[in-house]
This record gives C-alpha cells, structure tokens and sequence, in this order.
C-alpha cells in the first residue's frame, strides 16, 4: 500500500471549520497570515493526517475528559454548562498556579466543551448511534451522559439516543466527581486510567496514522517529546509512518522556501514603498523596525540554508505535481512542484528578483496581495509573515499532549 493510499480527511464540515480556527489562532508574529495560500490545504491537511483530532489551540490533554467530565455533572443542562465551565476554570487556575496551558487563567469563563469537541468526536470518544457524524453535537453529547437509561440483558440501551459514549469514558467522568480533591482543587494533568485510555482511542484510529504508532511508543515507556519536529521522532519498525515523517519533512522544507522568498519580497517592496513617502504605513503607525524584521528573516534563513543543504537530496519526487497530491489544489500542486524544481537545481538565492518574480506570482491568489498592491502592502505590520518552518502543530499543541502522556499522575 502506498503512502498516498493511506491518506484519509475528516469529514469536511469539521475539517473545513477546524482549519479555520487553526487559521485564527496563530497570530504570533504573522503566523495566522497565510500570503501564499497554502496553510490550510497543505499544512493543515498534512497536521490532520499526521495528528487527527488536534489544533493549535489545544494546550493539555486532560481537558479532553474534562470536556466529557463538565458533561456528566450531576445537573448539567445546556443553560448551565458556561457557569460550571468557569467554575471548573477557576478551580483550574488556582490549584494549578504553575502549571502551562490552564485556559481559564486569564478568561474564567473560556468555553473549553466546545473548543475541544473535534477531539472527542475523532477520538470516538461518543459516536453516532444513527450512524451520523452530525449527531455528535454538545446537546446531544450532554442528553446522553445525564440520562440513565435501562438497558436490556445485553447493556444495550432500550431508549435510543442519538449518540452513545463510550463505558470507560462515563467511568473516568464518574471517578472524577466521585474524588473530593477533584471537585475541589482539579489537576491539568491526566490520571494513568486516563492516559492508558486515551492512548488507546489512538491507536484504535482508522489508517493507523503517526499518532497512532505513538501511541504505541508510549504504551512501551518511550519518551518522544524530546525532539524538536515530529520527524526526528523514533518510531521503531513502523514503514509507513517513517514514511509519513518523510514527506511532512520534504512539504515542510518546499514550503518554507517559498515562504521566505516571500518575506523577503515583502521587506524590499516595503522599503520601496518608504522610499516613496507617499503612502502612511501601518509598520511606521506600529513603530515597527523593518531592520530587526530584516534580522529576524536572516537568522531564519541561515537556519533553512542549513536544512536545505542536509535534506536537498530528498526533494527530487516533489517535483512532480502528481506527487503533492492529495494536498493542496491543482494551482497549489502546480506552483510547489515547480518550486521543488528550483531547489533541485540548487537555485538558493532566496533574496534574488527570480524568487521574488515567483512568489509575487503565487501570491495573486491572495484576494489582498502586498506585493502588486501598494494599499494592502501599506496595510502590513512589519512583522514576519509565514516565516518559520511548519512542524504540523507539533510544537503548538501535540508535544505538550505527548509530555501529559508520558507522566500520568498514580
């Protein structure tokens, strides 16, 4: 079976609103800016297939089963699920005052439920008894856990809902109530029940993704949130997940290039455009130093030239449209294989007019392009846009999630 073969997306609704908030969340340093059009076809379809059920805005994995948790509460209704949100948040906080990631710190009142759904629902955490995905809704989700219905000699329900949890998911939520320090002061990491369980919703996902492999490493005692990118991971004997990590890599180097290449049109144009005076500028509105961007773009491109001269010799098959495939559109596909062709030839020169014509090119699919449109480039903050190499949501959020697992508490 071909790695390609092995490619499965979620559904589109979820996976389509899933990117769009991946998209928002990264607003660091232009990061959530998408110049060139190819964040969520490319970089969010490979994060998908690699680390399904994930986004950037996913900082522990214990609010997965608190998410359920919040749901099993005694009483729990829709009209009352935001206060006992923000209470569970302000326990949070306060019983967790050095802990990364407690969400409710700094807005007690952060809707954890429903920015975690898409975990709970790809997870299999609850599934559809009516063979729906859009039956698993948060008010169906919620109707299912309060209600105690008889079931028959097999533990089937004899009233149907539309969803059913899974039983070791209402145990877990049960345990958490049932414990006074939990009610009282909850910790942001996972029980060992908690962790062994969801290791095997992982593994149990369908294709035998990356993550599912990882699972496995950590059932083993492996520790694999060591490496900086998902690819310098261990993985064992497991072909098709070296696999995998091999062309995140190859998609992850292409586009970087072409990333830098634009932020490097992009500072020249908007000198140009200083030079003019005739256009009042956000980055002078901000105070922003086109200088200190200039050496931030040139410290991330000694780091890239580094890479590219170490993993040069991999790129040859991504010149080829056929091989981005399923990523990105046609014109996607198109433009980044004729950019692995430049960096097959060797063509580095990231500053020059030939890498700016080409990216200038590419960025007319922007509905706002800065490089051909002095009005939307006066409209850039001067800061980087897109610039650093995509690890597939590895560092914003599966590496923490890795950490959780390997250090359960009990």
């Amino acid at each position: 079976m071909t790695a390609a073969s092995r490619w499965e997306w979620l559904d589109f609704d979820e996976a389509e609103s899933k990117q769009v908030r991946d998209f928002l969340s990264q607003g660091v340093d232009g990061e959530g800016v998408d110049p060139l059009r190819l964040g969520a076809s490319v970089r969010d379809r490979m994060a998908d297939h690699l680390f399904p059920g994930t986004s950037t805005q996913y900082t522990r994995l214990r609010y997965v089963l608190l998410t359920s948790a919040i749901l099993r509460k005694k009483g729990a209704t829709i009209g009352n699920l935001p206060q006992s949100q923000t209470m569970l948040n302000v326990a949070l906080g306060m019983a967790n005052p050095d802990e990364k990631g407690v969400i409710g710190r700094r807005r007690p009142e952060r809707d954890f439920v429903h920015l975690y759904w898409s975990a709970l629902r790809t997870w299999k955490l609850l599934t559809p008894v009516t063979a729906d995905p859009r039956d698993i809704t948060v008010p169906n989700g919620l109707v299912a856990m309060q209600s105690k219905v008889a079931t028959d000699e097999e533990g089937s329900p004899l009233l149907e809902h539309r969803v059913q949890w899974d039983p070791k998911v209402v145990m877990l939520a049960d345990q958490f109530w049932g414990d006074p320090s939990e009610t009282t002061r909850p910790s942001i990491h996972c029980t060992r029940a908690e962790v062994n369980f969801i290791l095997g919703q992982w593994e149990a996902l369908p294709g035998n993704p990356p993550l599912a492999v990882m699972a496995s490493q950590l059932k083993k005692g492996r520790r694999l949130s060591m490496v900086n990118y998902p690819w310098e991971m261990a993985v064992g004997s497991c072909a098709d997940t070296r696999a995998d990590f091999a062309r995140a890599k190859a998609v992850s180097l292409i586009c970087w290039s072409a990333q830098l290449a634009y932020n490097f049109a992009l500072l020249e144009a908007a000198r140009r455009l200083e030079a003019k005076g005739q256009e009042t500028t956000t980055w002078q509105q901000q105070n922003q130093d086109l200088g200190a961007t200039q050496k931030r773009i040139d410290k991330l491109f000694t780091t890239w030239k580094e890479a590219f001269d170490s993993e040069r010799a991999t790129l040859a098959p991504w010149t080829e449209p056929s091989h981005w495939e399923p990523l990105g559109s046609e014109s996607s596909r198109t433009f980044l294989a004729s950019t692995a062709q430049r960096l097959v030839a060797g063509s580095t020169a990231l500053k020059s007019a030939q890498w700016s014509a080409w990216v200038r090119q590419r960025e007319t699919v922007n509905p706002a392009p800065k490089l051909s449109n002095d009005h939307h480039l006066a409209a850039w903050s001067g800061t980087p846009e897109m610039a650093r190499r995509w690890d597939f949501r590895w560092g914003a959020s599966v590496r923490r999630f890795v950490q959780d697992a390997e250090n359960p508490r009990g």
